[in-house]
């Protein structure tokens, strides 16, 4: 039992706020996540290096989030029980069992469940053997950090900081520079967050008329009622090399390939269940990350969301991926995503009532989350063990009901999928699916591309 200052309050943003008060009985805000270790670990030791370099280095950690009379807070907790924020995985296996079926069947079981309230939103589930090393399941809060923040976090308690090699560290999005214009600094001093304070208020204006008055997804079974079930799983890794050399080939990013082979799984789990495709619109609402990484343990959420139109229509796997890239380029103004984030600072100060009401008639327009967070290209030892596999699953809201993750980590790839049970029962196949997309663009990659090209670095 660790004790701490008791009643230590810290005003909560109002985009934290707004997080904080999203959960539903269908869809709960956490995050959550699982690491892999190349070799075991005691348990003792991982409870060491959470005392040492999470809790004692980073007060949000001892902190839950409460409100009284309307004002929300970060309040740190009189005592930090680490025996309940640090507790066993529960997974039996038989002698013949497949562990990853039994891990993803019981992370399923345990995405479910709700943190609780009176303690800080955080808790990690430890599996100290697991094939040849161990396993940890993360479960945090969104109202605590987004995933650009909590990449950080997790490069403070590595044993050596590998994030510069991060591309996120070399990432600016584009920032309209602020006019002097008295009206919309009155507003965003006001509003206590800058969030009319840009200078580009039309497009701000015109940006959100267009999400407001874009027609619903259509009603496939991706837009089916939620149940209280979740399925979680995860793909093999892919090289990075690969992925880019096939971008490469089709003038994309790695983004537009794996987007355009998650637009294809999405195609065919339809037509496997005889749903129609053609003239099927498909969003995701894409978060965007509006802070330089050197901003990261600024815990926090600082990121805007775009719709982006998922091509499943298109009949071919490289048609799906040139529309991706065609979607995403309308996309990279930087003014959706700072619109989105300031409607939703907004909505933190009005009742929840109001945001709930929001929240579900945005998430009509969506029929997905899908996340992209750009990791280390070098690999994070932690109390000398290697991080070989990090995987996550982002959260989804309203009445959205499949969440998509993708990570780059130590040059690979790596593809996280979470879908109500209502929705998809077996992410297994949809996961390889995934994989069958990629590996159709790549060899018709490689039947068009000299050899010479093939091997040079993407």
């Amino acid at each position: 039992m660790r004790t701490v200052n008791p009643y230590i309050r810290e005003l909560m943003t109002k985009v934290d706020t707004a997080w904080w008060r999203m959960d539903s009985n269908d869809n709960l805000m956490v995050i959550n996540g699982l690491l892999f270790f190349d070799e075991p670990m005691p348990r003792e030791t991982f409870k060491e290096l959470l005392e040492q370099r999470l809790v004692a280095k980073h007060s949000r950690f001892r902190q839950r989030p409460c409100s009284q009379h309307g004002i929300y807070y970060w309040e740190e907790v009189p005592e930090l029980d680490m025996d309940y924020h640090l507790t066993d995985l529960p997974l039996t296996l038989a002698p013949d069992a497949d562990p990853e079926a039994a891990l993803r069947s019981a992370v399923s079981q345990l995405v479910l469940l709700p943190l609780d309230p009176e303690r800080p939103l955080w808790r990690f589930y430890f599996l100290p053997h697991y094939q040849n090393g161990s396993a940890v399941l993360v479960r945090i809060h969104h109202s605590y950090a987004d995933g650009i923040a909590l990449i950080s976090v997790l490069d403070a308690i590595a044993d050596h900081s590998v994030l510069q090699t991060s591309p996120a560290a070399r990432f600016k999005w584009p920032v309209r520079k602020p006019r002097s214009d008295a009206l919309l600094h009155k507003l965003s001093f006001w509003l206590g967050s800058g969030v009319f304070y840009t200078g580009f208020a039309g497009a701000w204006l015109f940006e959100a008329m267009r999400v407001i008055l874009c027609r619903p997804d259509t009603k496939t079974v991706y837009k089916r009622d939620l149940s209280p079930q979740k399925q979680v799983g995860w793909a093999p890794s892919l090289p990075v090399r690969e992925v880019k050399q096939v971008g490469k080939a089709l003038g994309c990013t790695l983004n537009d390939v794996i987007l355009g082979c998650v637009a294809g799984s999405l195609r065919r789990y339809l037509e496997r269940i005889g749903e129609p495709v053609a003239g099927v619109h498909v969003r995701a609402t894409v978060p965007v990350n509006l802070r330089p990484l050197e901003q990261g343990l600024e815990l926090g959420n600082r990121f805007g969301l775009v719709y982006l139109e998922l091509p499943v229509g298109e009949p071919t796997v490289k048609r799906r991926i040139e529309a991706v890239r065609r979607n995403m380029k309308k996309l990279r103004s930087g003014v959706q995503a700072q619109m989105s984030y300031n409607v939703l600072a907004i909505l933190g100060y009005f009742p929840l009532a109001l945001q709930s009401w929001a929240m579900r008639f945005f998430s009509s327009k969506a029929s997905a989350v899908i996340t992209n967070v750009p990791g280390p290209t070098q690999p994070v030892v932690l109390m000398g063990r290697t991080l070989s596999k990090p995987m996550f699953w982002v959260p989804q809201s309203g009445g959205i009901g499949i969440g998509v993750s993708i990570l780059t980590y130590n040059n690979k790839v790596e593809f996280g999928f979470v879908a109500d049970a209502a929705l998809v029962p077996d992410p297994k196949a949809m996961i390889d699916d995934y994989m069958a997309e990629f590996r159709a663009i790549q060899a018709e990659v490689m039947a068009t591309t000299t050899p010479s090209a093939v091997l040079t670095e993407a």
